[in-house]
């Protein structure tokens, strides 16, 4: 089995766990400041490392547990659930999202939008697809017209001026949207609903299967800003926007 085959079998049977206890009361593990974590967030993590580690040895970095082992130049990186207030709150847009990262870079990504069955995935020059139908970016040009997804990360304190500086960008567009999974806001450019994500000190798990499934969909991915604990800045577009 290759290694997209394994990452779209585990999202998938990840995926019918998680649909399947939707609507079922949620345990909290955590509750802190913006940020909370759900016991069925480790109880996914746990099926996908299951079904990767029966096929795969190499690393794997989840937003969980941390580091399986030393990374190396090519790991796993997963998010077994993007969303994880959405998935409390019963607001269904949430997600599975897993990405294989080689050189740094991601070259392989699967996202499984399980609560409407659509499984997007793409790798490194094979195009992007959803439920095996190719997908492609927007044709919008002018941010004036252009739909933009970003989010509030979980930190624990903003400053006037992020929000201010947020605030002035938002300004230069027609449309802005928060919508509380950066997986499913990524996927949306990936198809053309939107033109841009964009969004300052994320997550990488939550972004790495989106950025080179919005590549393969004929957009851009710049992910930059590294930090130790993974934090990331992210701008995904169209790749046509002025």
């Amino acid at each position: 089995m290759n290694n997209l085959e394994i990452a779209k079998r585990a999202a998938l049977e990840t995926g019918k766990f998680l649909k399947k206890n939707f609507y079922q009361s949620q345990k909290l593990t955590l509750d802190h400041g913006r940020d909370i974590k759900l016991k069925i967030d480790e109880e996914a993590e746990e099926l996908i490392f299951e079904i990767i580690k029966q096929h795969s040895s190499l690393p794997i970095l989840s937003e969980e547990s941390g580091i399986s082992s030393a990374l190396g130049e090519k790991y796993w990186v997963i998010d077994p659930l993007d969303g994880s207030s959405n998935y409390f709150r019963k607001i269904d847009i949430c997600a599975i999202s897993i990405a294989l990262i080689e050189n740094n870079k991601p070259v392989l990504g699967v996202i499984n939008d399980f609560m409407n069955d659509e499984l997007y995935h793409a790798s490194k020059g094979k195009g992007a697809f959803c439920n095996e139908e190719k997908i492609e970016v927007s044709n919008v040009q002018d941010i004036e017209k252009g739909t933009i997804m970003t989010g509030i990360p979980a930190k624990e304190d903003y400053s006037d001026d992020e929000f201010a500086i947020m605030i002035k960008h938002f300004q230069k567009w027609k449309k802005v949207r928060m919508i509380g999974s950066a997986a499913i806001a990524n996927l949306y450019v990936a198809t053309g609903r939107a033109d841009c994500y964009q969004e300052k000190d994320t997550f990488i798990w939550d972004i790495a299967a989106g950025s080179i499934i919005v590549e393969e969909a004929g957009g851009a991915a710049i992910i930059s800003d590294v930090s130790n604990d993974y934090r990331v800045n992210a701008k995904f577009t169209n790749g046509k926007l002025n």
